[in-house]
Order: structure tokens, then C-alpha cells, then sequence
């Protein structure tokens, strides 16, 4: 039936895609006026070596989230941790833009108000700004083959991670469990936006594949994109870069119809918006 579709649900999904993405091309846009620029790889050997810190430093991120959710369980150390995260993403954001003081000052504004107001609509406005931050800064880092190549790579890991070793899943609910979702959350009422975030959390880990009230999107399914869309918009243009965000787009199409229609509980996100994501920028370099 048409409307097992959900597509106010998809709406919703993609406005808040959307908006990360468009916020990290404005960072991104800032970003190129004031740090030098990464060079194209001209051999094998600098493609390993520009990609290798980037795929080091989320091994480690990897054992360490981990670790924290197996020996460090308490609100205080978790919600440290999250507070964390974020500072690093919305202080870019606001740096971009501010003296250092002043993006200091909202930076923490923003995380203060995640925690003693923590509805899903100031959780999802603090991720916007940190994912896109994240976003646009690594994508002033890295040039584009190399970010194609860590999409690849990062996809295989994902599909890996979420169904064969799990240890994706184990992650995820690890933080939910902690009433921190490492992502936005996404639902078709906007009454539930106003819903505690911890609550939200604890329904995400009682939700079966037949009641659907809300989707989560993970971080890194909508910050690599954004890198991917900054790096391209570095290295080519505004054309290139709307290619990626328009081919993303249609992964996250992908994925609401696999998990609506076909009930999927889990899955890896970053494989289709990945792909849609390589495709559209490579139709735009034929524009």
C-alpha cells in the first residue's frame, strides 16, 4: 500500500539531511578562505598516506566507544563524553564565522542547552551544527579521490560492522541506553520533537520492526556525506558538490523504503548514501 511508505517520514528525513548538508557547504564555503588547501594525490603511496590518519583515528574511536560502554556506564562520564563531541563540531561551526571568544561563548550556550532542556528538537539542532562543523572541516582536509576511496572503505566496514560483528549495534544501543543517541531523530509528528530525548532512547530499544515511530540517523551517515560535498566544492565547484548532496539523497530514499517496506530493524546507512553519493558527483563532472 502507497501509504506504508511513510512519506511525511521521508520528508522529514531528508529536510534534516538537508539542512546538515547546506549548513556544511556555508562552514565549508568560510573554511576554503582561510586554510590551505589539500593537494590531489598524484601516486598510490600519498592516497594511502592521506587516508591513513583518518581511517587510524576511527579505529581508535572505534575500541575506545567500546570500551567506554562496557567499563564506563555512568550518566556523568557519558554525558562528558557527548558534551565532548559536540564542542568540537559547533565550535568550528561558530569559529568560522566569530571571534574565538564569542564562538566559545555559543559553543557552550548550545551543549548547555542539549543538557538542561534535552527534547529531541535541541538534540537535533546541536548535531546539525556539530556534524556539519565535523563535516566541513574534514572536507577542507582531504581531497576528493581520497575521500571516494575512504567511502568505500568505510562502507564495507559498515555493512561488516552492522551485520556480521555487530559491534555496531552493540555501539549504538550502548549510547542509547545512556539516553544519547549518536545521531538526529526523525519523526513524522512534529508534537514528538518537543518528546526527552532520554525517553526517546529507551522507546528506540523497546521498538519492533512492525511500529516504526521514529527513524534515527547515525552521525556518520550524514557527516561523510557533508565531508564528501565540502571536498568537492573545494577541489571543483558548487555544481559538483550539489551532485553528492542530490546522489545522497537518494540513499537516504534507499534506505527509508528498505526499512519501511521491508521492515529492516538495522541497517548500514552509509553504503547506498555512499554510492548515490560517489554517482551523483560523478554525473555532475559530465554537466
Amino acid at each position: 500500500m502507497a501509504t506504508d511508505f511513510r512519506p511525511k517520514l521521508l520528508l522529514s528525513e531528508i529536510s534534516m539531511f538537508l539542512i546538515i548538508q547546506v549548513l556544511a557547504l556555508i562552514v565549508g564555503w568560510k573554511l576554503i578562505q582561510q586554510v590551505e588547501l589539500p593537494k590531489p594525490p598524484e601516486t598510490a603511496t600519498e592516497l594511502v598516506i592521506q587516508i591513513a590518519p583518518m581511517l587510524i583515528a576511527l579505529l581508535i574511536a572505534t575500541v575506545f566507544m567500546l570500551l567506554f560502554i562496557k567499563y564506563l556506564k555512568g550518566p556523568t562520564s557519558s554525558k562528558l563524553f557527548f558534551a565532548l563531541i559536540l564542542f568540537v563540531g559547533i565550535n568550528i561551526v561558530f569559529s568560522a564565522f566569530l571571534p574565538s571568544l564569542i564562538a566559545l561563548i555559543l559553543t557552550g550556550f548550545i551543549i548547555a542547552a542539549r543538557f538542561m532542556k534535552p527534547n529531541v528538537f535541541i538534540h537535533n539542532i546541536a548535531f546539525f551544527i556539530a556534524l556539519a562543523g565535523v563535516g566541513a572541516r574534514l572536507g577542507t582536509l582531504l581531497p576528493v579521490l581520497a575521500i571516494i576511496v575512504l567511502l568505500i572503505l568505510l562502507s564495507i566496514y559498515d555493512f561488516i560492522a552492522v551485520f556480521k560483528t555487530k559491534h555496531m549495534v552493540t555501539m549504538f544501543k550502548g549510547m542509547l541506553k545512556q539516553g544519547i543517541p549518536m545521531g538526529i531523530v526523525i519523526t513524522e509528528n512534529p508534537m514528538q520533537f518537543a518528546h526527552d530525548i532520554g525517553k526517546v532512547s529507551a522507546t528506540k530499544l523497546r521498538q519492533t520492526k512492525k511500529k516504526l515511530d521514529f527513524i534515527m540517523l547515525g552521525g556518520g551517515d550524514l557527516a561523510f556525506p557533508a565531508l564528501f560535498a565540502v571536498a568537492a566544492l573545494t577541489q571543483f565547484g558548487l555544481l559538483e558538490a550539489l551532485g553528492v548532496i542530490v546522489g545522497a539523497v537518494g540513499g537516504i530514499i534507499l534506505i527509508h523504503t528498505l526499512i519501511v517496506k521491508k521492515e529492516f530493524k538495522a541497517l548500514p546507512a552509509l553504503p547506498p548514501i555512499a554510492a548515490f553519493s560517489i554517482l551523483g558527483f560523478l554525473i555532475s563532472l559530465l554537466l
